[in-house]
Parts: structure tokens; sequence; C-alpha cells
């Protein structure tokens, strides 16, 4: 339960945030724009006086204005645009002006003669394109005048995207304040969905968050976790392959959502509106680079209008390429860390180490042969565990950003059968191609009769012989290819009424490739080189091998590394079809308020999802997992209404319900949803707002068909390391013979799972005492159950020792399912240690529940300089104010923000103020990242122990200018990270690594400065 100190503290920081600013004087703007179309100033007026201008485009293309110069009020320039042209605009709010019409003239008495009226719809007009089309909403499936509704919601402009930096739809969402997960730096993460980059809506799940590209859903990335067991294991929507040239605005609905937008849409949902119409044919042309190295990015674009009789069509291309960065091009990841409280360790990249505790090689001088590798860093050490060849830059070749080209297209088309009917159809094909580079090493655990001892031997592979070219590093490519396409048709019918019938194709196809080193026995292979034929095996089914430790020690040439590996890959597929109807009615009713509006919806889907991995993939002769192929699929059927009632003037009702159902194969479930939200408009500016919804989540179809993967791993027995004396800090200490523990690694899915429920609230205002001035503040509750959560080997064995530590009770859910689902071998008689752990079962299970509390805040301030140009000022705040999350029924709640083994950002903000003038333009864009914990509470998983707490907050900024030298052309000048600002460094991290801050949190690209060139074919504005 919420307690209710946190109720009065969310009150109070909505009070604070919502505090009255004294400003009230009428804003004059200058404004200097030439006779054009109509539409043309119009938009112009809305960017310059930042305002919601509302019109149709199909109404008004004919129409002319004539030039506006000089200073005027919002309302004063509005009027002197529209003089003449038989509109007149009526502001609905303080931000949203709509342009109607004008009323017919009456007959003229002193000339005796009828004048000649403007011609007007007629009351419920059956004419397809009524004027407030053009404002229908993330958020509700009527059209409206309001833009804000009983929802927040948070749009990011085509402008914006561009004046703020921002480089790729994953990057502006990532941005946003309500990104607060560990999903911020995807691009640099060695997880094993590594091409993918999306966000984490206040610290939940990715899953959570549905995703829309101009509101029809977007396939998935239908790769999977390709470790056995590994928590990022999922169907998660990859942004990357999204062009950002192509984009118009980005939408971000926070809370549960599915009584509109069905399954997913527990944390939010992201809408991405593509470009529908430009006024002129635009060429794009960016260049971008970091001064410190690699990285360097081009991207172009294009787009234009075909106009024929009554087709319409927009075309867009893109194409975009980016090269790697790699870690020796970075002073903060060029080496192991140095500089915290631990001493800076050499990477173990050669050694043989016995169970017994002895380490048998190399020999002092042992590591000269190959002292040239790893850019001649390679050296000899020991510890008290042995000896073994290492380096301190062996980690300098891995790549911080992949290797990026990618193209897309896009289409937008109508066609007017009639006045009433319209067929149109949306294309958008994206091509990307990711590289990564990829470690390679061989290890073994074998019985050598010739030492008496079972010993561990390693090798790994410098980069000088994998490859005589640092592209050749990049061993691991991902072929993508996505496509989303609509066809339909819209009607006008009746008196007001219109249906929309559309199928949608949402596709995405995936081919991982990997070149890897070949860890098979066979002839041909390293092992059968180095260990040469298998003698047998143990008492303990140890392989027996005699090997030749010297061929550990020969380096190796790019050719002979080549003819020992071997390449596959795994295709996958995620196909999403949606065939949707829906009758919507703007006036189905009068109410004091106005008309009341309806939507029904009806849906019937089909969604599958393929996974085949190669024979050497799925046999475990490449890589460290065995995959196996999975197939499913199943089918979907939804039916939903909305009803928006403006019960009086100031008070507005909306209602919406959805029913979805689900055959998966024989398995049926289905789950009702309803939302209701409140609209209170007291006085002129100020809107109060509240909404109450339920929400749900399909299980995935990987939770409910992925086959089952095994792996044969090494991991540390935290239990057998406590009861010797080795935890937290010094687990490294450990001996070999617990910390390297080989295993077996078993993953499935689960059939059994539930439906992910959620309820969801939220309450806040918008507050606009002048046109110029715009503030809100919104506090969201979300409650979710039966949450599916992938287990992990380090969550089970850790859970274990809790459990036999006492800090978890013996008796509760969560220990039973740790003790079964590991499997150790019998207790030696006698002995204070457990058994060594031979096999780790991991599953899906449902989680109980899962708390959220967050607070959304935003600014929005514009001012008139004069002579000197204009201001505007737009400010972002988020807080998580509670996460909590209980594992297991019966389970205590634990709370992720206070628990430091959950790194998410519990507070996060960003500033944007820009200035124009005439031809000229510049933005300064900041984001605060808040303080996360440390590695010394991290690893303890507390903050009561010697040096725990958390490293400092980060702040970035962005900056751009642009000029118009000529009418036609604007040149943009950027840097992001325009101090060049690395992660806060960690102390506490230790020295075994070349990454002192968390990389799902944080990166060190540092500085990266882009030029830009536009040209419009015709325009007189860029």
């Amino acid at each position: 339960m919420w307690t209710s100190n946190e109720y009065i503290r969310a009150g109070a920081w909505l009070v604070a945030l919502m505090a009255p600013v004294a400003v009230y004087a009428q804003v004059t703007y200058p404004f200097d724009l030439p006779a054009q179309a109509l539409a043309d100033s119009l938009r112009e007026l809305g960017t310059q006086a930042r305002i919601n201008v509302v019109f149709d485009p199909a109404a008004v293309k004919d129409r002319k204005a004539y030039p506006l110069r000089g200073s005027y009020t919002t309302k004063e320039a509005l009027a002197k645009l529209l003089e003449g042209t038989g509109y007149a605009g009526e502001f609905t709010d303080a931000t949203t002006v709509v342009i109607k019409p004008l009323p017919p003239k009456p007959v003229s008495g002193n000339r005796g003669r009828e004048e000649k009226p403007v011609e007007l719809p007629a009351a419920h007009s059956n004419a397809l394109s009524p004027q407030l089309d053009t404002v229908t909403v993330l958020g509700s499936l009527i059209p409206r005048a309001q833009i804000e509704t009983s929802s927040p919601l948070i749009t990011i402009t085509a402008e914006q995207i561009k004046n703020r930096g921002f480089s790729s739809v994953a990057d502006a969402l990532q941005n946003a304040t309500v990104n607060t997960g560990q999903i911020n730096n995807t691009s640099i993460n060695t997880n094993d969905l590594w091409g993918v980059k999306t966000v984490s809506l206040f610290g939940l799940d990715p899953s959570f968050t549905k995703f829309l590209i101009d509101g029809r859903p977007l396939p998935f990335y239908s790769q999977t976790a390709q470790v056995a067991v590994s928590s990022t294991d999922g169907l998660y929507t990859n942004l990357s392959t999204i062009p950002i040239d192509l984009v118009d605005r980005i939408e971000i609905l926070p809370g549960g959502q599915s009584a509109l937008y069905g399954s997913d849409a527990l944390a939010g949902v992201v809408n991405i509106v593509l470009k529908k119409h430009v006024d002129f044919g635009t060429l794009d042309a960016r260049f971008g680079w970091y001064p410190s190295g690699g990285g360097r990015e081009r991207m172009f674009s294009a787009v234009d209008n075909v106009h024929v009789g009554k087709l319409d069509l927009m075309f867009g291309l893109q194409y975009s390429k980016q090269e790697p960065i790699w870690e020796f091009q970075r002073r903060i990841t060029a080496q192991n860390y140095a500089g915290g409280i631990h001493p800076q360790q050499a990477t173990s990249l050669v050694y043989v180490q016995g169970f017994s505790g002895t380490g048998y090689l190399p020999q002092p001088g042992g590591c000269d042969k190959l002292s040239a590798l790893w850019r001649g860093t390679l050296r000899y050490y020991e510890n008290a565990y042995g000896s073994y060849c290492g380096s301190v830059a062996a980690e300098a070749d891995r790549s911080l950003i992949n290797k990026d080209e990618a193209a897309s297209f896009s289409m937008h088309g109508t066609y007017a059968l009639s006045d009433n009917t319209q067929l149109y159809a949306d294309v958008l094909e994206s091509y990307e191609v990711q590289s990564r580079q990829t470690n390679a090493s061989s290890n073994w655990i074998i019985d050598d009769p010739n030492l008496n001892d079972v010993v561990t031997i390693s090798r790994s592979f410098a980069p000088e012989e994998i490859s005589s070219s640092l592209d050749g590093l990049l061993r691991q490519k991902n072929y993508e290819n996505v496509y989303t396409a609509t066809v339909g048709g819209k009607t006008a019918f009746g008196s007001g009424w219109t249906l929309d019938v559309a199928f949608t194709r949402a596709y995405e196809r995936s081919d991982d490739r990997q070149n890897g080193f070949f860890s098979g026995d066979g002839p041909g292979s390293y092992t059968s080189w180095v260990l040469g034929p298998q003698l047998g095996v143990d008492a303990n089914d140890f392989p027996i091998y005699s090997p030749n430790y010297s061929l550990l020690f020969r380096p190796l040439t790019p050719t002979q590394f080549a003819f020992f590996s071997r390449a596959d890959s795994i295709v996958s597929t995620d196909r999403n079809d949606q065939l949707r109807a829906q009758l919507t009615q703007t006036s189905l009713f009068t109410l004091p308020g106005g008309d009341a509006g309806l939507a029904v919806v009806a849906e019937d889907g089909f969604e599958s999802w393929k996974y085949l991995p190669g024979e050497l993939l799925s046999s475990y002769q490449i890589g460290d997992y065995a995959a196996i192929p999975s197939d499913g699929r199943r089918d979907r059927y939804a039916a939903a209404a909305e009803l928006n009632l403006p019960l009086h003037k100031v008070l507005t009702l909306d209602l919406a319900a959805r029913y979805d159902s689900y055959d998966a194969q024989g398995a049926h479930f289905s789950h009702p949803t309803y939302s209701i939200g409140l609209e209170l408009r007291p006085i002129e500016g100020l809107l109060l707002r509240g909404k109450y919804s339920t929400a749900f989540k399909a299980p995935s179809l990987i939770d409910e068909f992925e086959g089952t993967s095994i792996m044969q791993n090494s991991v540390y027995d935290l239990v057998n390391c406590a009861r010797l004396g080795f935890s937290g800090a010094n687990i490294t200490n450990c001996p070999p013979q617990w910390t390297f523990t080989p295993v077996t690694l078993k993953q499935t899915s689960n059939p059994n799972l539930q439906p992910l429920t959620a309820k969801t609230w939220s309450y806040g205002a918008v507050w606009s005492p002048i046109t110029q001035l715009t503030l809100s503040a919104d506090f969201q509750h979300s409650s979710i159950r039966n949450e599916v959560f992938l287990e992990g080997t380090d969550y089970l064995i850790q859970n274990q020792l809790y459990c036999l530590e006492g800090t978890l009770d013996p008796k509760s859910p969560t220990c039973q399912a740790a003790n079964a689902q590991i499997i150790r071998a019998p207790t030696p008689p006698g002995s204070p240690l457990l058994g060594q752990i031979l096999e780790v079962d991991t599953t899906k299970i449902n989680l109980s529940r899962e708390i959220n509390n967050a607070l959304n805040a935003s600014l929005n301030y514009k001012f008139d300089l004069g002579r000197y140009g204009r201001l505007s000022l737009d400010a972002g705040y988020t807080r998580v104010l509670t996460h909590r999350q209980q594992s297991l029924p019966g389970d205590p709640l634990l709370n992720l923000l206070r628990n430091p083994q959950y790194s998410e950002f519990q507070t996060k903000g960003n500033l944007a103020l820009t200035w124009s003038r005439n031809s000229w333009s510049a933005t300064l864009f900041g984001t605060y990242y808040g303080p996360t914990p440390n590695y010394i509470a991290y690893i303890n998983n507390s903050y009561n122990v010697p040096l725990a707490g958390k490293v400092a907050s980060w702040r970035i900024f962005n900056a751009s200018i642009n000029f118009s030298p000529l009418p036609a052309w604007q040149l943009s000048l950027r840097a992001n990270n325009l101090m060049n600002s690395m992660p806060p460094v960690d102390v506490t991290q230790p020295g075994t690594h070349s990454r002192p801050f968390l990389p799902q949190n944080y990166n060190p690209y540092g500085r990266q400065l882009f030029v830009e060139a536009r040209y419009q074919f015709g325009g007189t504005k860029p």
C-alpha cells in the first residue's frame, strides 16, 4: 500500500511545481512573413508564437495570405493573416486556436443586391475532412479541439529533434525525462540484444510500453537472448530502424492505456508520426564526427510530394552510415581502471590452473612468445592462485558504438474516390546492418593424468591473431529488415459518421551472423590441436586429455585463426497482422458543454514469431550457448469503444472500454479493460485532470513458445565462497574451484504464464495564465500484478545464499524455488561446504506485483526580446517516487529505489533554451541524470558497508546553431555533449575491467560535432 506520507509528499510536489508565476503581460512577437500560401503562414505563426494552430489544409489550400511584418500579439497577427480569406480564428484554450470559416454575409441593403456568401459545410456535414480531423491526438480515438486531455501527453516535434541534437528516434526518446530505466545506452551493452535501442518508462520493463507508427503496431525485434540465462531475454521493439528525418513528431502517453490500445500498454504508449505532407521537396545532408576519434557519421535524406488529379503521394528516403568507436579511442576505457580504491589488475588471457589450487602455467618467461600481442601490452603476472599471461589493455579493442549502415523508404498516399470517400496507403521499409566486435577464446576443464589434477585451461585470442584490420574484428553482424504497410479507406456518411477500415502488416526479419571460434573437438579444431585425442572420462565425468601446453603460447596468424573458426547465423522473424475498423461520430448528441463524441473499434489480428538458429549454434559448437528452434503463433480479437461527454463547458468526462481475446495454439485467455477520465476547466487557462484505468499485457510469444536452451558455462558459487570467507568486494579471491564452477545452464519457456494486469491512475494540472506560459504537473500510480520475470543464475544462487544465511525465510517460495532449481552434487561428509553445482534450471515466472509512483512536470515559456529576437524555454522533470517489486507471493516488497542492485535513475530532468531572430536560431539543451549506486553498494547489495554510496549526478549539454543565408537554404552546426563530459567515475569499481561506470546508464563517447545543410526546392523558407 502507498503510505499516507507518500500521498502528502506527492501532493507537496504538485503544489510546489504548480506555484503561480506572476507574468500577465501581453507579449508581442516580431513577424516577417512573406506573401505566401495561407497554410504556410499559419504553420509559421504557430511555430513562432508556440501555439497549436488547427485547420483543414484541404479547405485553405487555394487561399493566400498577405505579408505580415512588424511586432504583434498572437491574436493581432492571426487577425491580419486571416483578413480577406473568409476564415477566422477561435481560441479553445490559451495555446490552441481553431481556424473556422466565417458565417455567410447578409444581403447588402445599400447596394440593393445580395453578396455571394462564403460556402459552409452543413451542420452535420458528410464531408470527409472536417476541420478537426487534424487534431486526433494520442490518448483519444475521437477528433477534438482540445490538445490537452485527461492523460498527460509529451510531444517531441521534428524541429525539437533537430535543434536539440537528437540523431535518432531512440536518442530523442532516451533523452526524455520519463525514460529513467537502465536502457539509456544500449548500443554499448555487451548483453544479447546488442543491436536494439529502446526505452524504459519510469524504470519499468521496455516491453511494458506499446510502440506505434502512425497509430499502428510496430513489429518486435525478433532476436531473443542468446545466452541461456539472461535478464535481457524477451521481445522488445527496436527503434534504431526508424528514419529520424522522416519523422514529423513523437508522442509519449504515460500510464496504462490498454482500454484504447490493447496489450502491452502498461507503462505507456509511444507513437511515432511520420511526415504526411511537405510544402516543398527537400534535400538534407549531415556529416558528424567525434574529435576524440571514431564514430564518423553520414546521413542523407530526401522528401517530396506528387499530386496527380485525385492522387496525392509523399515519398521519403533516408540513408545513414556510422563507423564504430573503439575503447582504445577513449582515455577512460583505454585500459583497466587504475584510479580507484582497488589496484589495477591485468586481464587473465592465458593460464592453466588446477582444481587443487596449483597454478601450473605459464612459467616465468613463458609469455614472451606472446608479448607482441594486444598492442604489445601482454605480460607475465602472478597472484595468490598461480601465474598467467595478461594485459591491462586487453579490452581496448572492444567496440563502444557499433558500425551501422541503414536505408529507409516511406510513402503516404491518398486517392479521393469522391468528396466523401478516400483510399489511402502507408509504407515504411527499413534495412539496417550493424556490426560489432566479439571476443574469442577457448576454455576447457579436463583431467590431465600427467598432472594428476583437474585443470582449467584458458586461451584468449588477440586482435592481431583475429584480423589485420579493425574492421575484421567486427565478427558479428546483424542484418535487419523491417516494414509496416497499411492499405485502407475511409468514408463519411449520414449525419457526421465516419468509417475507417484498414489492414496493416508489421514484419521484422533479423539475420544475426556470427563468425565464432569453433569449440568442437573434431579434426581441424583448435581443441584437437592443443588437447589431442580424448583418452576417456574420469570418475567425475571430466574428459581426460594429455595436452600439448606449448601450443597455447604459439601466436596464430589471421589465416590460422580463420581455419579454426566457423560461421553460422540465427534467422528470426516477427509478424503482426491487424484488420481494424473504426466508426466515429464527433457529434453524437449535444450536451451543455458541447457535442458528445463516440468511437467504436473492432480488430482481428494474427501474431507469429520464429527463431531458427543454425546447426553450429544450436549444437554448442560456436560460442557459449546452445539455442534450439522456436516457433509460436496466435490469433487475437478485440472490440473497444470510447465516449467523450462534455457535461458542462468546464467539465468533460471520457469513458473507454475494451475486450481482448487470444487463442495461442489452443491456449485461450481474454481480458477486459476500461478507463475513466475527467477534465475540469474551472477558469480560462487552467485544466485539472484525472484518470483511472486498467491495463494488461499478454504473455509474449517468447514467454509461451521459446524452446529449451542449454549451455555449458562456469558460475560463482556464492554459497561456498561465503562459507570460505569470501564475499562482497573480495569475492574475486575465492578459489577458482568455486569461482569457475562448470555447470549446465538450462532455460525453458513457461506455457502456464498468466496475463500481466495493472491498475493505474493519475491526476494533475495544466495551467496557462497567459498565452506564452504553460505549466503542467502530473502524478502517476501503477500497480502491476503477474509480471513476467526471467530468472538468472546469479539471481537463483544469490537467493540460495540469502536463504541459508537467513536474510530470506528458508521456507519462503523464493527459497524453495532456488533449492529446487539449483542441482548440486551430494555434500561431502563432514564438510562445511555444499556439493558442487552441477546444473541450474531457469524459467519465467509471474511476479506477484510491482508498484510504481512517479511525478512528471513541464514548463514552456516564450517571450519577445524586441529587435533582439525571441526566446523560448522548455523544461521537463521526472521523479520516480516509489518503485517496489515482490518476487513471489509471501516474499517482502523490495524497494528498488533503495536497493543498490537496481541502478535506475530516480530523478531526471532536461532544459531547452531556444533563441531565434530573422534567419538565425540557436538552442542549448541539457539533460540531468540523478545519482545511481556505486559498485561497492551494488556488489554487497547494501549501503551499510564501508565506501558504499552513490556516484555523482551527470549533466550533458547539446548546442545547435541554424542559419538561412538564402530563403531555400538552411545551414546548421551542432555539438552534442558540448562540454565533453565523461561518465561520473565510480572509484569503487574494481581494477579488473576498463569501464569504471555502469554502461547501461552512461556512455563515454564524448563531444560529437555535426554540420548539416538543407535545401528546399521552390521554398521561400527552409
